[in-house]
């Protein structure tokens, strides 16, 4: 099997010094799903452990909430007779869809859901993937209601999430104890579950202040429409308001816009919903007055280069697909606050390290670009001056040629570890 060099090589500008400084660079982390980053093996163990001749805790089919079709979750892993066949049901590589990445949720949240141990545990293991990449400070994002007892994506049946984010929070505590990075956490709403999004504020609102391991921000995860207030009123009303309270409160805001929906969803998540930071956006860049209006008010991109090609946020021209067109450069040149994050690694099966090597090796980019992006994640980072005046000296170090000390684990990535895809599709 190739090495890392080896399967980068061939681009040209790709060597062992470059993908030493890679893993040994301290790195921030904006834009990551906690959800998205459950270990498929761990799930994989828990189901043989639990379920293996009984597959009650799989829904037999979950309803999709975009079309009310069904999804066969509970066949699909039954059918599975191996760990390797379990994570390609859980990953969505070359479908490039976001509904299709939605159902790769729909596969393995209902193992989690409710299961308050597993989540503690599965939290504790994210701090272990971050610190393993060498990433100093987190802002991990997930919905709690989602991976509450008795939750769906359809429906509207209470729930109560103040459970999961005790176990998260638990979790990610005994995690940054143990390997010495900060992990803050951020309490997705879900654009499908609008009765949802009033109590995820009030919990981000009781929660900021939980330190360590507090929640930082809140944001609408698992589609845009509820930008739509003519198609999808039912979904725009309840998050609209719930985002007006979180700014009354004085609750920061990041938001998912402009991934797969036009850059006029980036100008509404900033003028009326009040978001400081946006994931994704790369739609933005097509159009003149949503760019100005990024770079006047300083809004941070939260750019996720593996997930904008798999989700089709990316838009190639033409199809043809030409990393060194991405519409994260055309940000970056444009002189916008931009970061790289890995949005749902465990989905995409890739990692952070990933994305630097991608914007290294595909998008031709010098080293100057992830260290001027790290630190414009810290600028944006959800946490006190205090704080990101400790990653910057850091960062400095790093910069002076020092090693500084990030977590307490050797570095390792477990896109290589597993080695399931080829890659060139990492």
């Amino acid at each position: 099997m190739p090495t890392i060099v080896e399967l980068l090589a061939s681009r040209g500008n790709y060597d062992e010094e470059i993908e030493k400084f890679i893993q040994d660079m301290p790195k921030i982390e904006l834009h990551v799903h906690l959800d998205g980053s459950f270990d498929p093996e761990i799930l994989y163990r828990h189901l043989q452990d639990n379920h293996k001749n009984d597959y009650e805790c799989l829904p037999v089919n979950s309803v999709l909430p975009w079309d009310q079709s069904l999804w066969p979750v509970r066949q699909l892993v039954k059918d599975c007779e191996s760990m390797v066949q379990f994570h390609s049901i859980c990953t969505c590589r070359g479908k490039r869809s976001l509904q299709e990445m939605i159902k790769c949720f729909e596969i393995f949240t209902p193992l989690v859901r409710g299961n308050l141990q597993l989540i503690e545990d599965l939290a504790y293991d994210f701090v272990r993937r971050q610190a393993e990449q060498r990433v100093v400070y987190t802002e991990a994002r997930y919905s709690p209601h989602l991976l509450a007892a008795g939750a769906s994506l359809t429906g509207n049946d209470p729930v109560d999430a103040r459970p999961v984010v005790d176990a998260v929070t638990q979790g990610l505590r005994r995690g940054s104890t143990d390997f010495g990075i900060v992990v803050n956490q951020i309490l997705c709403c879900i654009c499908w579950r609008p009765d949802w999004a009033d109590d995820v504020v009030e919990l981000a609102s009781k929660r900021r202040d939980d330190f360590p391991c507090a929640v930082v921000a809140v944001d609408i995860a698992a589609g845009e429409e509820h930008f739509d207030a003519a198609n999808f009123q039912h979904l725009h009303e309840p998050h609209l308001r719930a985002m007006k309270k979180a700014q009354r409160l004085n609750v920061n805001i990041t938001m998912h816009a402009g991934e797969v929906a036009g850059g006029e969803n980036v100008l509404a998540a900033i003028r009326q919903y009040g978001a400081t930071r946006i994931g994704h956006g790369y739609r933005a860049v097509d159009n003149s007055e949503v760019m100005k209006e990024l770079k006047d008010k300083n809004i941070h991109i939260e750019t996720c280069p593996t997930s904008s090609r798999e989700t089709g946020g990316w838009d190639f021209k033409n199809g043809t697909k030409d990393w060194t067109k991405h519409p994260c450069l055309s940000m970056i040149e444009n002189g916008l606050s931009v970061s790289f994050n890995s949005d749902d690694p465990a989905v995409f099966n890739t990692s952070l390290s990933w994305q630097y090597r991608t914007v290294i090796a595909k998008m031709k980019a010098k080293k100057e670009i992830l260290l001027a992006a790290t630190k414009a994640g810290i600028d944006a980072a959800f946490c006190s001056e205090e704080e990101k005046q400790t990653y910057r000296n850091i960062i400095v170090e790093f910069e002076k040629g020092n090693s500084p000390t990030v977590g307490n684990v050797i570095f390792r990535d477990r896109v290589i570890d597993n080695r399931l895809i080829p890659g060139e599709s990492m």
